[in-house]
């Protein structure tokens, strides 16, 4: 029994050893992992606080002629691609820049410029980059990006590939989802220009941006403002807001909502045919039915704000009747749009 006991006794010791031994290897080596997870924060901190964001301050300051906006011509035997998409102006808009290291943006008056041959010639696309890189040299830009943007940025700029085409159309030229880009910058004593540079097998691209500041003007709209338009004209367009695709009214038209009813309570006698417009984006059925239901979303909601439905009505007219050409981004905002009509 006394030898049992001790064999007992001395196994319990090892054990209780072994265990206090497994426990320090234990928690060296949970220390090992909080060491190096530290290591490997402190090394991403570094990294971030390596990466420079783009600065103005940065760009020598050109003292050379540049013309007048958008400073840029075809090359000699090129001209602008004017039936294109890739051909459009905005007088407000924004590009996107990339120097390699990261994003920033030129907010100011935009202009994209499709390139083709003049006439039947073969499209040359050396003799288009080395007439765009020698102009740029001549005029002082600096070139702050040549290349393909790696994908792991791109696939940031949407949850989907649709949503990431659509992010790069709106804001660079040419296609840098596939595709690579030149990116300029050119500052003069009283100018700052953002340049996008876009050529393959078969056509170019360039994307100008003048940066300027951006000024507000949009108007609070009254009920005076309303009621005198349709007193003077017969009717009053407005621009209310609906959930892209939807005739669901946004939180932020609700105001205009409230003064639309301000001018039917002040006026009982007045009764108004509530008229909905779109611009040619999709199909014509699907335009109809959208102006129609949006019509019909404005006149529930002033009857929610106890006018009587008596003296409303809605009707749709989709694409049929645009203010401006659908052709500029501009001109489809302004089709997109309401109109009160007296009745």
């Amino acid at each position: 029994m006394k030898k049992t006991h001790l064999i007992s006794s001395v196994l319990t010791i090892v054990t209780i050893f072994a265990c206090k031994d497994n426990k320090e290897r234990n928690t060296d080596k949970e220390i090992e992992i909080i060491n190096a997870n530290r290591d490997e924060s402190n090394k991403e901190l570094s990294n971030k606080k390596t990466i420079k964001k783009f600065s103005w301050d940065n760009i020598p300051e050109s003292a050379t002629e540049i013309g007048d906006y958008p400073y840029i011509t075809p090359p000699k035997g090129m001209i602008v691609d004017e039936n294109t998409s890739n051909t459009v102006s905005y007088d407000f808009h924004k590009l996107e820049m990339f120097d390699g290291k990261s994003f920033f943006d030129i907010e100011g008056q935009v202009d994209k410029i499709g390139i083709i041959m003049d006439g039947d010639k073969n499209w040359n696309q050396y003799y288009f980059d080395k007439s765009i890189e020698d102009y740029m040299n001549s005029i002082g830009a600096q070139l702050i990006f040549k290349g393909k943007i790696p994908d792991e940025l791109i696939d940031k700029k949407g949850k989907t590939t649709n949503e990431r085409y659509a992010y790069c159309n709106n804001f660079y030229i040419g296609d840098i989802v596939n595709e690579t880009i030149r990116m300029f910058v050119l500052k003069t004593p009283t100018k700052k220009i953002g340049i996008q540079v876009y050529s393959n097998t078969a056509t170019a691209q360039i994307g100008i941006v003048e940066s300027k500041e951006f000024e507000q003007t949009i108007e609070k709209i009254t009920a005076n403002d309303i009621l005198k338009e349709i007193t003077n004209k017969g009717f009053a367009t407005l621009h209310i807001n609906f959930d892209t695709g939807k005739s669901r009214i946004k939180t932020d038209s609700y105001e205009i909502i409230a003064e639309i009813s301000k001018m039917m309570k002040s006026n009982p006698e007045l009764k108004i045919s509530i008229e909905g417009h779109t611009d040619n984006v999709g199909d014509e059925a699907s335009n109809m039915k959208l102006s129609k239901n949006r019509a019909q979303s404005v006149l529930i909601a002033l009857t929610d704000e106890n006018i009587d439905e008596d003296r409303l009505k809605s009707k749709g007219f989709g694409q049929t009747k645009p203010l401006e050409s659908n052709s500029t981004e501009e001109g489809k905002a302004k089709n997109r749009r309401v109109e009160l009509r007296k009745i």
